[in-house]
Formats: structure tokens, C-alpha cells, sequence
């Protein structure tokens, strides 16, 4: 232990270390400090008009939200158009169902080996000058 922890200061110590006014600022800067101090005392305080301007803003947003969840329901809950209860597809998807079915029992043109080394071809050729 060293000598200081091992005797307590006394209470009259304590109370100037206390009463003492030990500042670790340099002068300017307590210099701007009470210009600061000064400047935000003689300001006028701002009140009035943008308080309420802020409510207006809240409801404006609220309201906002509000038409746009009423909107997103209202879509959600409209009826099917007339002929979706239909279980088939359009004839369109129909017909690439039927071209995908067509395709699958094809036979590759190319073995497995021939198609990876074209896969792995550069984009465009290297031109020889």
C-alpha cells in the first residue's frame, strides 16, 4: 500500500480541496464560455407560430398514412375480375406450359464437357494485330 491509502485524509483537507475552485480551462476558452453565456442570456426566447406548425406537420403525416392504409385495403379487398375463379391459365401461359413440356424430353446437343469449356469462353474474342 502506498502512504497516501494508508492514512485517511482529514476532514479539514477534504473541505478546502472542496471549497477550492481548481479550473482545468485555459482563459480563452473561459472567455467564450461567458460570451456564450451572455449571448444565449439576452436572446429572445422563441415561441408562437412553429409550435403549432409541428402538430400540423404530425397530422398532416398522420393523416397521410391513414388514405394510404384505407387505399391498400380497399385494393386488397376488391373482387377478382370477371373469369380469374377460372382454374386454367390464360392461353398464353398455357401454351409455354406446353412448349416447357416439349423442351424437357429434347436431347441436349451438346455432351456435359463441351457445353462447361464454351461456358467459360471469354465474351468477346481477342483480336490478333
Amino acid at each position: 500500500m502506498s502512504n497516501e491509502q494508508s492514512h485517511p485524509r482529514r476532514d479539514e483537507d477534504i473541505d478546502a480541496l472542496l471549497a477550492r475552485r481548481y479550473r482545468d480551462t485555459t482563459p480563452q476558452f473561459e472567455a467564450r464560455w461567458v460570451t456564450l453565456k451572455r449571448e444565449l442570456r439576452n436572446e429572445p426566447l422563441r415561441r408562437g407560430r412553429w409550435r403549432w406548425s409541428g402538430w400540423g406537420g404530425w397530422s398532416v403525416l398522420a393523416g397521410g398514412t391513414a388514405v394510404a392504409a384505407l387505399l391498400a385495403v380497399a385494393t386488397w379487398r376488391q373482387e377478382l375480375p370477371h373469369g380469374a375463379e377460372s382454374s386454367e391459365p390464360p392461353p398464353a401461359l398455357a401454351e409455354l406450359f406446353a412448349m416447357e413440356a416439349v423442351l424437357g424430353e429434347a436431347t441436349a446437343l451438346l455432351d456435359a464437357e463441351t457445353r462447361e469449356a464454351l461456358l467459360h469462353l471469354p465474351a468477346e474474342p481477342k483480336t490478333r494485330i
